[in-house]
């Protein structure tokens, strides 16, 4: 059965996490291995991209070990040249989180090496398996970025409390249904 989105969560997901970069690429890629690096994760994490634009950019200007797709964009780019040796595929409809979804996001970031690239192509929306890849990220070793809709990147560490954060908003922001 899917997580569907409540009221709480979509207020708690309005907002950015992490930090919140306020530059344009190339210059926003080099700031996330920067922060990485100064912040003991490394100069070379492992990165779990979500959404089109923000994997295009990464790809073109640094790198994306687990970019999480739809196809599709508001600014109507395609995205090009992403080459992976792993890909999966599931369906999602928008204010929810498909069990086969969660299923492909974990073993995506589970089974992809450090120096791999695996694609999650959605059929849907993406935007809240941000969330899952989060919950599952490798602890220390890893950041979650996205674009948010106001135009900034949020770029995630994968630490212990944004873990929990994670977890506590699928437990307690979402309901089977």
């Amino acid at each position: 059965m899917p997580l569907v989105m409540r009221e709480v969560a979509r207020r708690e997901l309005s907002y950015g996490w992490g930090f919140l970069i306020f530059k344009d690429p190339p210059d926003s890629v080099t700031t996330v291995f920067e922060l990485s690096e100064r912040m003991g994760i490394g100069r070379r994490p492992f990165i779990i991209t979500v959404g089109d634009i923000v994997s295009r950019n990464f790809n073109v200007y640094g790198y994306t070990n687990v970019a999480i797709i739809d196809g599709r964009t508001r600014r109507g780019l395609k995205l090009e040249g992403l080459e992976s040796e792993a890909e999966y595929a599931c369906r999602n409809t928008p204010g929810t989180i498909s069990p086969e979804c969660y299923e492909a996001v974990a073993q995506a970031i589970k089974t992809t090496p450090p120096n791999g690239r695996s694609v999650v192509f959605v059929e849907g929306e993406e935007d809240l398996l941000s969330l899952v890849a989060l919950r599952e990220c490798l602890a220390n070793k890893s950041w979650v970025i996205y674009g948010h809709w106001r135009g900034f990147l949020c770029a995630i560490p994968c630490i212990l409390r944004y873990r929990k954060i994670a977890q506590v908003l699928l437990e307690t922001g979402f309901e089977e249904k």
